[in-house]
């Protein structure tokens, strides 16, 4: 791609950020064909100027949405009205990516989704279950979150989760569903994730109570 067809395709995905790619549509917005937008995209992801999120496969949930997404890296990112909810959702998917890779390099990475606007960002695939993340900007969690996690975790898409928000508390909102503050997860990922891969939840709860009590006296 040449400078003129870079910006027109950068400013073109960058509405496409944290959304199911459709290169049908992509190619009409740039008055090219659905392979050559998907061709633009690849070359993106080459040229380290996006990353793209894998769906979960079909094999798994054969209603989940079909397409990757995309987001754009640091050096790409373009202006616009979600550009920080955008920006912290993909630096919270990177890090925690990061993090596994780090602590198992064979785990592998999605999302899931049907056509709502409610998907699970990441979902981490270990060896023995798949571990669901949320990302919450708003300091009280919404109760459609639980709720959608909860029909996820009972479908058995996912075997535990995770809500991170950037509140103070930690509290259970299913038997392996956890809402907790994001430093505090990324601060003790190893310790968080191992816990929820347990065989039982005992060590998920101790880890719940322990953080409870020592931040008793400076929760609201």
């Amino acid at each position: 791609m040449n400078g003129e067809s870079l910006r027109e395709t950068l400013a073109v995905v960058a509405t496409w950020q944290g959304v199911p790619l459709n290169f049908s549509t992509i190619g009409k917005q740039l008055n090219i064909s659905s392979p050559a937008a998907k061709a633009r995209v690849s070359n993106l992801v080459e040229a380290d100027l996006a990353w793209l999120l894998n769906p979960l496969p079909a094999s798994i949930d054969s209603r989940a949405r079909k397409s990757p997404k995309l987001y754009l890296t640091g050096s790409a990112r373009c202006p616009g009205p979600l550009a920080e909810e955008l920006r912290f959702r993909s630096r919270m998917i990177r890090t925690i990516c990061t993090h596994e890779a780090a602590r198992n390099p064979s785990s592998k990475f999605w999302y899931y989704g049907g056509y709502g606007k409610t998907h699970i960002e990441l979902i981490v695939q270990t060896a023995s279950k798949r571990i669901g993340f949320v990302f919450l900007q708003e300091p009280r969690p919404n109760r459609w979150c639980w709720s959608y996690c909860k029909r996820v975790l009972a479908r058995d898409i996912v075997q535990g989760g995770f809500v991170l928000y950037p509140g103070r508390r930690i509290f259970f909102a299913a038997r392996r569903l956890v809402i907790l503050p994001k430093v505090e997860f990324l601060k003790s990922y190893r310790r968080w994730m191992n816990a929820c891969l347990g065989s039982s939840r005992k060590l998920l709860l101790q880890l719940v109570r322990e953080y409870n009590i020592v931040h008793a006296e400076v929760l609201p």
